[in-house]
């Protein structure tokens, strides 16, 4: 990050010795709220001290000795919490999500609510700290749609935003104070593409928003996904229908050299082989195998090679359809990744 607006912030935090951002002890509420309510306000602290009081398992924080010197705090959605509605920020961020790009069965929203610093709030390099790491873990260890991070100083945050092609969503004021909401879509842009991107701009300095051709289409939701899984795999052998298939710009189609029918038609069939290591999955597995993969000419030449009758096949067929299409909707939205497949399989 030698070339990023973080370097300056490292490279002092590097200077004053080593910093941990660790999991909050509840001991810590009472100093974070006062930090939130001397730079954003009452409203604000208030709602801070709501959200910790249902979901103290978010916050992070840097101590020096015994007191914060650093802290992140993240909402992720859906919560069941009433606060979702109350809190003005969290209703701006869904009303957002639900117009532009609804989250999925299975999929999350990550908000940085709240991110801070003991002496300069939001220039404080422990603030620098505590938000990135505390987010890179959510990021990577959740199904996410959407990320959002919020702040009041945009003046000093917005070059940052920038470089991690974060795009200004919304203004939302609480208690007088502006709140500034940037985010992004993670099934147009995945973690994946964006860690690639993050390393090159390390080294370029470039900033903006993330590069147009690699940004995936909208995401499919989760009926169309199931549609188009039954088309794939009626086209598994037709590159040129398989082409066409909305797939191709799902992550079942992304490779190391993105998107493309031959990574698209791989994933489906380990998804078939995976279905083989389920409970009862071995039928499964060979009733999709000598319909889709080696494929019988007809179903009935297929129940034959199989030695089942008709009836049996065709209800084998519709559970292993229902099932496999449940696989890929986890590798979908990153909540599964199945193993390579070996060359010449």
């Amino acid at each position: 990050m030698r070339n990023s607006p973080f370097a300056e912030g490292y490279a002092t935090l590097r200077a004053q010795g080593s910093a941990i951002v660790m999991p909050a002890h509840p001991d810590d509420h009472g100093q974070v709220c006062a930090i939130i309510e001397e730079f954003e306000g009452t409203a604000s602290a208030d709602l801070a001290r709501a959200w910790l009081s249902e979901r103290p398992e978010h916050l992070s924080v840097i101590r020096t000795g015994d007191s914060v010197a650093g802290f992140a705090y993240h909402v992720l959605c859906p919560s069941d919490s009433v606060l979702e509605q109350r809190d003005p920020v969290v209703r701006a961020v869904l009303d957002h999500v639900a117009r532009h790009g609804p989250a999925r069965p299975g999929e999350g929203i990550d908000i940085v609510r709240y991110n801070g610093g003991a002496r300069t709030h939001q220039r404080d390099p422990y603030a620098l700290l505590a938000g990135p790491v505390s987010s890179v873990i959510e990021w990577l260890t959740r199904p996410l749609a959407w990320s959002f991070i919020v702040v009041i100083d945009v003046e000093f945050w917005h070059a940052y935003f920038d470089y991690l092609a974060f795009a200004r969503l919304a203004d939302v004021d609480v208690g007088g104070v502006r709140h500034v909401i940037y985010g992004i879509d993670w099934r147009r842009f995945p973690v994946d593409a964006w860690f690639d991107l993050m390393h090159e701009r390390g080294r370029s300095g470039a900033t903006g928003p993330p590069p147009a051709a690699l940004l995936r289409p909208p995401p499919l939701d989760r009926s169309q996904f199931g549609v188009a899984v039954k088309t794939a795999l009626q086209s598994l052998h037709r590159p040129a229908q398989l082409a066409a298939n909305p797939l191709v710009g799902s992550a079942l189609a992304t490779g190391p050299t993105g998107p493309s029918t031959d990574q698209l038609r791989a994933t489906i069939e380990t998804a078939v082989d995976h279905l083989g290591n389920q409970p009862k999955g071995d039928q499964l597995r060979a009733v999709l195998y000598r319909t889709y993969v080696r494929a019988a000419p007809t179903q009935e030449a297929a129940a034959e090679v199989l030695d089942l009758p008709l009836s049996t096949y065709r209800r084998y067929l519709a559970k292993a359809l229902d099932q496999l299409a449940d696989i890929l909707w986890a590798v979908e939205i990153g909540d599964l990744r199945l193993p390579a497949k070996p060359r010449g399989h």
